[in-house]
């Protein structure tokens, strides 16, 4: 095996590479790649067929090569002896590149460069190339936001091209295309009424068919294929709505509601059922709003003078409504800014005097609380029209992820919230079997990916968490790459691909 720490491939190292390669192949050993040839792998489902990745590694262990890439939150796919990325140039967030790696030493082979035509607000945890790209044997398929749907061969070569309009969104775009048999598809919804989903031939780019959604608004779920006795189905989480639909025509088949206003996770199969969960406006994980630990939290930061309450003179230009107390409080998504603070003392002082008491905080937040629920759904197969009525196993509101989305294995689910916090549940009933924090505190938009019996999760912070498939946390390593990490890692044949801020690492023993 060669190990290396790279920037720039050397004559030697291919040498060593094709004699090694030539020597398995005499050997009898030689076999296909193993391809993660989408968000989150196969299915999008996080899950790998390896069962020896490293345990611990880091910035200088157990690194094969290490890349330098440009900015992007989208995850690496790989395909036969190819990785593929998407990126942007952060002082022109117009110019849009497709890099294609290789797999061996890291050494960039081609990229390719569009211009976005729009200009769009981002989050600060989103960007112009957080959509992950698709790849099958010939061909990557990437989607920008910004720009539309683009085809290359595995040399370079762009096949084909599809300007599309830019959903409206406040947050800006991250849902991924997806394959199936000889069709890319793609959700495109945004707010405005124009959302809907598009399916288009793999070799020309044409459209095979298109599905309106008039009534969901901006979502960033990546849909996947729910593969169930002789039935494939479309599975589309959006906004209030868990939605399947026939991969081959686009019609609709069922649908479930009373989900959150904002989706993100894609969702995840196992012991015979669909799993599909959201947060509640907010990033709020739990049905139970803790609006006395927020309140306890701004009378720390604001109140000047001590008096348990927010007068309107404390309420200075770095007030802020804090909505995820379990952050740091210089992570994005900690609090939101306030911008209007006249309009913010409307919503919680009922008596106008110009404070807002305990007693009002505590009444307008579990007015806010009702207003969006958390919850996770287990769906049964075989339904039609209204799911939830007949198809429905099980239904949970605690420990809801944000943005990371759920993962299956061995009869387990798994739920990273923020914070660190990890619930582990039986697959088939939805009970609980622990909840802990992983010792790794902070904002997560990585989703876990599992590995045999090892799972792997990387928060923004730059710590990747290796924790063992068992009925009790088990944390087998804490790593710590000292660069912030929001793309969900890559897992191929006992190697992880882990794009941090600034590098693509391949990882291995």
């Amino acid at each position: 095996m060669l190990f290396r720490y790279r920037h720039g491939s050397t004559t030697a190292a291919r040498m060593c590479t094709t004699i090694l390669l030539l020597l398995n192949s005499a050997a009898g050993g030689s076999r296909e790649k193993v391809n993660w040839n989408q968000f989150r792998g196969p299915n999008g489902q996080g899950a790998a067929q390896a069962d020896n990745i490293p345990v611990h590694f880091g910035p200088d262990s157990n690194v094969l090569w290490k890349t330098g890439v440009p900015a992007g939150h989208s995850s690496p796919v790989i395909w036969g002896n190819l990785i593929f990325l998407t990126c942007f140039e952060p002082a022109d967030k117009k110019q849009l590149a497709t890099l294609a790696i290789d797999r061996e030493d890291g050494e960039i082979l081609w990229r390719r460069v569009v211009q976005g035509e729009t200009k769009v607000r981002f989050h600060a945890l989103n960007n112009p190339a957080s959509s992950t790209p698709a790849a099958d044997d010939k061909h990557v398929y990437v989607y920008f936001g910004t720009y539309g749907l683009l085809c290359y061969d595995h040399s370079g070569k762009e096949i084909w091209q599809r300007k599309l309009d830019t959903p409206k969104s406040k947050y800006g775009m991250a849902t991924s295309p997806i394959l199936h048999q000889d069709k890319v598809i793609l959700v495109l919804d945004g707010d405005g009424g124009s959302s809907h989903l598009l399916a288009v031939h793999r070799e020309s780019g044409r459209t095979v068919w298109e599905q309106p959604r008039p009534l969901f608004k901006a979502g960033w779920s990546t849909p996947m294929i729910w593969r169930h006795g002789s039935a494939e189905e479309l599975i589309v989480l959006g906004s209030k709505r868990l939605t399947s639909y026939d991969p081959s025509t686009g019609r609709e088949i069922w649908w479930a509601g009373g989900f959150p206003q904002e989706a993100v996770g894609i969702p995840v199969t196992g012991d015979g059922l669909l799993f599909a969960g959201a947060a509640a406006l907010g990033g709020r994980g739990d049905d139970k709003l803790d609006a006395a630990a927020t309140w306890k939290i701004t009378v720390e930061q604001f109140d000047r003078n001590h008096d348990n309450q927010i007068e309107r003179d404390e309420m200075n230009a770095g007030f802020a409504f804090i909505q995820r107390p379990e952050l740091p409080r210089d992570n994005p998504g900690y609090a939101l800014p306030v911008h209007n603070m006249d309009i913010l003392l409307r919503i919680f002082d009922h008596d106008k005097n110009r404070i807002i008491s305990e007693a009002e905080w505590m009444q307008t937040m579990s007015g806010f609380a009702a207003i969006s629920q958390p919850k996770l759904l287990a769906i049964r197969p075989g339904a039609t029209n209204d799911a939830r009525k007949t198809h429905l196993a099980w239904e949970i509101r605690r420990g809801i992820p944000e943005t990371p989305s759920p993962l299956y294995c061995r009869g387990k689910l798994y739920l990273l919230r923020d914070g660190g916090f990890l619930t582990c549940l039986e697959a088939a009933t939805g009970k609980e079997i622990f909840r802990q924090r992983i010792g790794a505190s902070g904002q997560y938009t990585a989703s876990p990916v599992v590995a045999g019996d090892k799972i792997v999760v990387a928060s923004v912070r730059g710590g990747v968490t290796v924790i063992r498939v068992d009925d009790e946390l088990k944390v087998l390593a804490r790593n710590d790459f000292a660069e912030k990490i929001f793309a969900t890692p890559a897992i191929a044949e006992n190697k992880i691909y882990l794009r941090t801020a600034g590098h693509l690492y391949a990882l291995g023993r």
